[in-house]
């Protein structure tokens, strides 16, 4: 048992080949995004299986419909024993009547076929549950396409907790069995079909929760942690010389500034600089300028500070002006000129005694191959826009990066957390929040909901709240880092005293039932790489209570185990730090923290 004692096992018939399907996209790209280690258990796999696969698991899981019917009855007692004693049970296959005897107690006793076109929460008292947490009482969610399901009726009867409703009738349900936990969805894998609902879109919850409640505690993975942190394009200091970053620091966030480093004048840089120093900010070169807007009557920014350049003499002569890309034609810049735009870059930062970030973070996300070595040379390697490097912002390649290979109704890839197709050395730590069908989406929180070229009359503090609680909950539902983004030429027309409100708020409403970890911007960026270029192979834990872990890979520095605990009928989540790892590392017995 290669996985250890709080390792996952998934029971499939991988000859099923639409389930198949359905579990790589479903769940195995979702276990390896959280670093579960897990095995597999393929009743189409005919060579035998060692004695003790099936023994002293954290979790077992039934994958899809009508694998339970190819356990024989003394593997299905082994793991219903194992269950009463301790262990998780999940079930995505519904043909209970096919399992062997000894598994039929781990299912509700009555079900009924349906079909589902809106799933919503209990809202009867006692329908509140770990599993279903992180939504408000009232969310409800109404597919794509209909989807088969199994009703649940009579739950409460049984000992069951309904968790999900289909229609008014419970699909997804909880229970205690013993000393173990059961876990029965009547949803299948089908539910993270992007033509159903997908990843990415609220409801990944339901999945990790189900696992983390049933799974036997302690149990670690190597997800991110629920970091919040901040992100702003297009910067020149606004108004207040970066004053805004305070409502970030207020909350325990840094934030990377993408900056047009042309449009800074000399209050701003010292503002850049003492930022720095305070670790309060990190700083990406954006473009050289992109003042567009000042062309334009309706540009009302709340105020000018005296020592702004004015570049664009008026708004009468406004350009763009990028590092090495040509935002017209595409092409890259010639290479001389790439060259003085780097020695350019370069001085702008010397001379204000800060280092370019660990971020590209490109206008547009528009960075030319012919760059991509300078970056390299000057440490920055995290790209944290959705734009491929090589080409326009527009018409981004059919690629399907992990985790979810994740797509948006405006043609824009949604997390983007994996290498770059454009070199090795390139690493996507990239969360966008575009629509997806029949679903609202928008990265920057204030876009239509202030005086920035007629896109509000007026500051509308509530929408921009709203969606940036919203931006942030999707990122922690699908255990993911979260990003508050916005553009700067909108703080620009808005009170700092308006801002620190939206900032304020988003950071609350996010708080109602997440465990937020504000962060920086640039060192998620560092801890996501090392999560995904390293494999938790192995968790046990000792007859003692400590906890002792083997990883594979290759990191530059400690990162995160993500430790699950049971807490009553809730769970919570505590960490231990593993050093840089450089190909296999096998930890010392580690207690486990108690807080």
């Amino acid at each position: 048992m290669s996985t250890g004692n709080r390792s996952v096992l998934v029971m499939v018939d991988s000859r099923e080949a639409a389930a198949r399907r359905d579990l790589i996209h479903g769940l195995f790209a979702a276990l390896r995004f959280w670093g579960v280690p897990h095995e597999v258990w393929d009743a189409a796999d005919g060579f035998p299986s060692p004695p003790a696969h099936f023994r002293s698991r954290a979790l077992y899981v039934l994958g899809h419909d009508g694998v339970g019917q190819r356990l024989q009855e003394t593997l299905a007692q082994q793991i219903a024993a194992a269950v009463q004693g301790g262990a998780g049970w999940l079930s995505f296959d519904r043909r209970v009547d096919s399992w062997p005897v000894a598994l039929r107690e781990l299912a509700p006793p009555t079900r009924r076929d349906g079909l589902a076109t809106r799933l919503s929460l209990p809202t009867e008292a006692g329908g509140a549950h770990f599993i279903n947490s992180g939504h408000d009482a009232t969310a409800a969610w109404e597919l794509m396409a209909a989807l088969p399901v199994t009703q649940l009726p009579g739950l409460v009867q049984a000992g069951w907790q309904p968790l999900l409703l289909a229609g008014g009738e419970p699909v997804l349900a909880c229970r205690q069995l013993g000393a173990g936990r059961a876990v029965f969805w009547g949803l299948s894998l089908m539910l993270y079909r992007e033509d159903v609902w997908g990843h990415g879109r609220f409801l990944d919850g339901l999945l990790w929760r189900s696992l983390v409640w049933a799974a036997a505690k302690p149990f670690a993975m190597r997800a991110i942690p629920p970091y919040v942190t901040a992100r702003v394009d297009d910067c020149h200091g606004a108004y207040s010389a970066f004053g805004y970053v305070d409502a970030f620091k207020r909350h325990g966030i840094a934030p990377n500034l993408g900056l047009f480093i042309d449009e800074l004048g000399p209050t701003d840089w010292a503002a850049v600089s003492q930022r720095y120093r305070a670790h309060e900010a990190d700083f990406s070169m954006h473009a050289f300028r992109d003042d567009f807007y000042k062309a334009r009557p309706d540009w009302r920014p709340y105020a000018v500070l005296a020592d702004k350049p004015d570049l664009s003499h008026g708004g009468r002569e406004t350009l763009f002006a990028g590092l090495s890309l040509d935002h017209d034609s595409g092409e890259a810049l010639p290479l001389a000129q790439i060259a003085e735009n780097v020695v350019r870059m370069d001085k702008a930062f010397a001379a204000a005694g800060i280092r370019h970030s660990k971020i590209i973070n490109a206008h547009y996300g528009e960075v030319g191959y012919p760059v991509i070595p300078a970056f390299l040379a000057r440490g920055a390697c995290f790209l944290c826009n959705n734009t491929v490097p090589g080409q326009l912002y527009a018409n981004q390649p059919m690629w399907s990066p992990a985790p979810y290979g994740l797509r948006g109704n405006n043609g824009r890839p949604g997390v983007i957390i994996d290498r770059s197709p454009a070199h090795p050395e390139l690493f996507f730590s990239s969360v966008g929040y575009p629509p997806y069908a029949g679903q609202s989406g928008g990265a920057d929180i204030l876009n239509g909901h202030v005086p920035f070229l007629g896109e509000a009359a007026a500051v509308r503090k509530d929408a921009a709240i709203a969606r940036g609680v919203s931006n942030v909950l999707r990122s922690l539902d699908m255990m993911c880092w979260a990003v508050i983004m916005t553009h700067e030429e909108r703080i620009d027309v808005i009170s700092l005293e308006d801002w620190d409100e939206i900032i304020a708020g988003v950071v609350a409403g996010a708080r109602r039932g997440w465990d937020l970890i504000p962060a920086s911007r640039e060192q998620v960026s560092v801890i996501a790489r090392r999560l995904s270029t390293t494999a938790l192979n192995r968790v046990d834990v000792l007859s003692d209570g400590r906890l002792q872990c083997e990883l594979t890979g290759q990191s530059d520095g400690p990162s995160p185990l993500m430790v699950w605990l049971n807490e009553g009928e809730d769970c919570r989540r505590v960490y231990l730090d593993l050093p840089a790892l450089d190909g296999f590392f096998r930890s010392e017995p580690m207690p486990v923290p108690s807080c």
